[in-house]
C-alpha cells in the first residue's frame, strides 16, 4: 500500500488536474480523510478545462471552517495539506522530482504512518526508482514509469515468511495445497461456475477391452439440430469428470484444516424438503451426507436475512492507519532545504552503498529486528524456546528472498542471541508491553527540526514510556573481540553511537516534553548499557 500511496502523490503532482489521483491522495493514510468527507469536497472539485490547475485551486478554495460539514479532523487536517502540496507543486521542475516527492511526503507525515521497516525499504525502493525515471523534474513516460512500478516486490513480510505467527490468510484452494492452517473456512460451496458455451468438437480417448487406445469425436449439431448422441455421450463423460475433479478440490480444502473446518452454504426450501445444489457446486458432493444430518437433526439450518441492513457497528468504523489530529508535522521547508532532501534516507545502520560483506550484515540484522519486534508485539511469553528453534527455517527462506545464502552457523548465533534477551532481566524489560511502546518506529524531520543540515527519516529500534521516562532503546548485534573485554568494548560502543542515540531524543523531545534517556542493548553477549544524553 505505501507505494501505491507514492503513486497516487507522485500522480497528482504532475497531473493536478487527474481527479482520481487528488482524491487517492487525500484518502492516503499520511493525509487520512474519511470517506464522508471525500464525498463533501469531491463535489465542489468541478470539472474545469481552463487550467490543468483549476482542481488544486479548487482545493485551496475549499471553506476549511466550521460553515461546511467536513469533520474536524478533515478541517485540521487540509488546513496542513494543501499549503504542503501548493509549495510542492511549486518547485516541481526546479530540481530532481524524487526530491520533492520525497519532501512533500515526510512533510505530510508520510513516515509516521509506516507500520514497519520493510514498509520504509518499500517507499525507498519506489523512490530509487522514481529518480531513475524522472527527466528534467517531470516523467515523460508515465505509462512506462507505471510498468515498471507495478514489477517492484514488496519487501518479504515476517508474518508472510513466518509460518509460526498466528494470522488469518486468504487464499485461493490451488495456492492452500500442501498447507496447514488450525482453521480453515469455505464459503460460498453452493455457487456454481458460469456453464461453458458447447464446443464445437468434443472427444475423448479411451482405452478398449483389447487395451488399445481409441478416440471418440463428435461434432456439435447445428442450430436447427439437435446434438447426435455421441456427442452427448461425451456431454455426459465431461461431466463426471467436473464432478470427480470438484470432489477431489473439495477434499483437499477440507484436508487443509488440522482443529475445525467451516463451511458455508446457502440452501433452498422445496416445499417440505431441501433443492439440491448444481451438481456443478462443491456442495453437491456432501450433499447427500447433509441430507441424512438434517432428517436425523444432527445437522440444523440457520435462518439468515439476505437482504438484511449492514450492521449499525459499520458506521462507526474509522480510518485504521492515519495520523492522529494531535500529529505535529515537520516544520516547512524552505527553497534552500529542498536540494538536499534526499540527506539523510537510510537508516542508520543500512546504506545502500554498502559493500558486500556489509549488506549482508545488514541483512541478518534486519531479520533479526523484525523477529525482535515480533516478540515485543506478541509478548514474550508467547515465545518459548521450543518456538525460537523453529525460526532459522524462515529466517533461512526470507534471507534467499534478499539473495543472503546463510550459514548453519550464522542461524544457531541469531537463535542464540534471542535466547539470551528472552533470558536476561534487562531484555524481557525491554521486550515487555509498555506505555507508548513502538518497535521500528520510523520519524520523520526536517534539517531544522533535527538540528543537522539535511532531512531525512530514522527507524528507531524499540522505545517506550516507564515511570514518566521515555526510554530509546537501540539493538547492536555486535560482541567483543576474543581479547577485548566487555567493559572496553562497551565504551567504545558508546561513544561510537551517542550521536546516534542523541539524534533520536532530540527528534522525541520536538514531540512532547516527556525526559528521555537512552540505552544500547547487545543480545549476543547479553548487556544493556545506558548512554549519557544531553
Amino acid at each position: 500500500m505505501p507505494v501505491m500511496d507514492m503513486l497516487s502523490l507522485t500522480r497528482a503532482l504532475l497531473s493536478p488536474a487527474d481527479r482520481i489521483a487528488w482524491l487517492s491522495v487525500l484518502r492516503a493514510p499520511f493525509c487520512g480523510l474519511g470517506l464522508d468527507d471525500l464525498v463533501i469536497i469531491s463535489s465542489t472539485l468541478e470539472v474545469s478545462g481552463k487550467t490543468p490547475l483549476a482542481l488544486l485551486h479548487q482545493l485551496q478554495a475549499v471553506d476549511y471552517t466550521e460553515n461546511n460539514n467536513l469533520s474536524p479532523y478533515a478541517r485540521h487536517r487540509l488546513k496542513h495539506i494543501i499549503p504542503c502540496i501548493h509549495y510542492a507543486w511549486q518547485m516541481r521542475g526546479k530540481g530532481c522530482l524524487r526530491n520533492v516527492i520525497e519532501h512533500l511526503w515526510i512533510q505530510l507525515g508520510g513516515p509516521s504512518t509506516l507500520r514497519d521497516s520493510a514498509e520504509l525499504d518499500d517507499v525507498r525502493c519506489f523512490l530509487d526508482l522514481l529518480e531513475h525515471w524522472q527527466v528534467a523534474g517531470t516523467l515523460p513516460d508515465w505509462e512506462s514509469f507505471q510498468q515498471a512500478a507495478d514489477k517492484l516486490f514488496a519487501t518479504p513480510n515476517r508474518g508472510d515468511m513466518d509460518a509460526t505467527t498466528p494470522s488469518i490468510q486468504i487464499m485461493t484452494i490451488h495456492k492452500a495445497k500442501g498447507l496447514e492452517f488450525d482453521h480453515v473456512l469455505l464459503p460460498g460451496l453452493s455457487r456454481s461456475p458460469k456453464s461453458p458455451d458447447k464446443p464445437l468438437l468434443r472427444w475423448q480417448q479411451t482405452i478398449t477391452q483389447q487395451g488399445e487406445s481409441s478416440l471418440i469425436m463428435a461434432p456439435l449439431g447445428a442450430h436447427d439440430e439437435e446434438d447426435d448422441s455421441i456427442y452427448g455421450y461425451l456431454k455426459h463423460e465431461a461431466a463426471i469428470k467436473t464432478q470427480l475433479e470438484n470432489t477431489r478440490v473439495l477434499y483437499v480444502a477440507a484436508t487443509r484444516a488440522v482443529s475445525k473446518l467451516y463451511l458455508f452454504a446457502q440452501v433452498t426450501e422445496k416445499g417440505s424438503d431441501w433443492q439440491a445444489p448444481a451438481k456443478t457446486s462443491l456442495l453437491s458432493s456432501l450433499w447427500q451426507t447433509i441430507v441424512t444430518g438434517l432428517d436425523d437433526n444432527s445437522l440444523s439450518v440457520i435462518q439468515v436475512e439476505a437482504n438484511s441492513a449492514p450492521s449499525e457497528r459499520r458506521s462507526g468504523l474509522h480510518h485504521k492507519r492515519r495520523l492522529p489530529i494531535t500529529f505535529c508535522p515537520p516544520q516547512a521547508p524552505t527553497l534552500t532545504l529542498l536540494t538536499g532532501v534526499e540527506g539523510n534516507r537510510k537508516r542508520e545502520q543500512h546504506s545502500h552503498q554498502l559493500s558486500d560483506d556489509n549488506a549482508r550484515l545488514a541483512h541478518l540484522g534486519t531479520i533479526m529486528h523484525r523477529t525482535i519486534k515480533q516478540i515485543a508485539t506478541e509478548g514474550p511469553s508467547s515465545w518459548p524456546e521450543q518456538r525460537l528453534n523453529k525460526m532459522p527455517v524462515s529466517w533461512r527462506a526470507q534471507l534467499k528472498e534478499l539473495g543472503v545464502l546463510v550459514s548453519e552457523q550464522e542461524l544457531a548465533s541469531m537463535r542464540q542471541a534471542l535466547i539470551n534477551m528472552l533470558n536476561d532481566d534487562d531484555g524481557l524489560w525491554i521486550l515487555q508491553p509498555h506505555t507508548q511502546a513502538h518497535s521500528e518506529q520510523a520519524l520523520g524531520y526536517s534539517a531544522a527540526v533535527a538540528g543537522c543540515r539535511d532531512g531525512g527519516v530514522s527507524v528507531i529500534d524499540r522505545t517506550f514510556v516507564t515511570d514518566g521516562v521515555r526510554w530509546i532503546i537501540d539493538y547492536k548485534f555486535s560482541a567483543p573481540n576474543a581479547d577485548q573485554s566487555v567493559a572496553v568494548f562497551s565504551t567504545r560502543q558508546t561513544t561510537t553511537y551517542q550521536a546516534q542515540l542523541q539524534h533520536y531524543a532530540n527528534l522525541y523531545r520536538q514531540i512532547d516534553t516527556t525526559p528521555v534517556r537512552g540505552a544500547l542493548y547487545f543480545p549476543q553477549i547479553p548487556l544493556f548499557v545506558e548512554v549519557s544524553l544531553d
